[in-house]
């Protein structure tokens, strides 16, 4: 079974990246008076921003099922 969380630098990086393309769109979507595209951005940064500040979780010991 392989981990679904990259390492923390990757995972930073990553949603810093995301931040600021999501940022310019929707700096775009208001210049443009795109109100429902703008909200749907306003969104999308703000879940970007929880995900840079999130914890990383702690491993968890994995348990071997067999399926029969």
């Amino acid at each position: 079974m392989i981990a679904d969380d990259p390492p923390d630098d990757t995972r930073h990086a990553t949603a810093a990246h995301m931040l600021q393309c999501l940022s310019l769109l929707l700096d775009e979507a208001d210049n443009l008076n795109l109100p429902r595209t703008a909200l749907a951005l306003r969104k999308a940064v703000r879940a970007c921003r929880a995900e840079q500040t999130r914890a990383t979780p702690q491993a968890r010991a994995r348990r071997h099922m067999v399926l029969h």
